[in-house]
């Protein structure tokens, strides 16, 4: 059995680059005649003149959105289920083949946060402004207040021992399930959402940059977004890869709010 805080984003296949945008756009006012593709030499000079750069920041700007439909990321991501349920909620541009507990035996991988996530709730505390402090944060709280909480180490290892129980207890029971023969689908209905799944998840660039303005946090967003740890770090991931394939396209989100157009 693995006890792992890690979650493995990787980009398998992508036909996406900036370009692919500039053309989308311009069959528009072309037609067929963008159908001339263009040759390394005619992309430098676009770049180089601010064609480029200048037509995808007007398009994001403007909120033309379908010319950065044209284009593919396919990642392959292993995450616990419960990011997955907040992940299937992005289903326009999206495409997922996961894998069933149905048709295979789940592996006992299962999540546990590392210490440095932020977990302990502030006062005042708002489901639609969530904020969580980190061990040394909470720390340093408690000493402001002179609060008689147990100590956020111990809390932090009683969290752990709860899980690993929890975790250990219920996957015994799936295989004692299994063992008795019963269907996969009703075996695997003790497990919990911490266990990880592997999923292809496939999109275009529009689509992405949808699911990064509510999956990351930016205070300095048109619209903040405060996401769940765990799905941002997933996203984070994303991000890195977006912005190396599409570098123009990711100037353009963050310039513009970070806002989907």
């Amino acid at each position: 059995m693995q006890f792992i805080s890690d979650i493995t984003v990787n980009l398998e296949q992508v036909l996406a680059e900036d370009m692919q945008v500039l053309q989308a756009a311009r069959v528009s006012t072309k037609g067929s005649g963008v159908l001339a593709s263009y040759d390394e030499q005619e992309a430098k000079r676009l770049i180089d003149e601010k064609d480029l750069p200048g037509l995808i920041n007007y398009l994001m700007k403007h909120r033309h959105g379908t010319p950065f439909e044209h284009n593919l990321f396919t990642f392959f991501v292993h995450a616990p289920i419960f990011v997955w349920r907040e992940w299937h909620r992005h289903r326009i541009g999206f495409s997922y083949n996961e894998e069933s507990a149905r048709y295979k035996v789940l592996e006992p991988v299962f999540y546990i946060p590392p210490p440095d996530r932020p977990m302990f709730k502030v006062d005042n505390w708002k489901p639609g402004k969530p904020k969580f402090l980190t061990i040394e944060e909470e720390k340093d709280a408690m000493l402001d207040c002179h609060a008689t909480r147990y100590v956020p180490e111990y809390r932090y290892e009683k969290l752990l021992e709860n899980l690993k129980g929890s975790y250990e207890y219920a996957y015994r029971a799936y295989e004692t399930n299994l063992r008795m023969g019963f269907d996969p689908g009703l075996a695997r209905d003790c497990l919990p959402v911490g266990i990880y799944s592997s999923c292809w998840v496939s999109c275009n660039a529009r689509s992405l940059m949808a699911f990064l303005s509510l999956r990351t946090h930016d205070p300095d967003a048109a619209k903040v977004s405060y996401p769940l740890y765990e799905i941002e770090v997933a996203a984070t991931k994303v991000e890195s890869l977006f912005a190396k394939q599409m570098p123009l396209t990711y100037k353009a989100f963050c310039t513009n709010g970070r806002q989907a157009p």
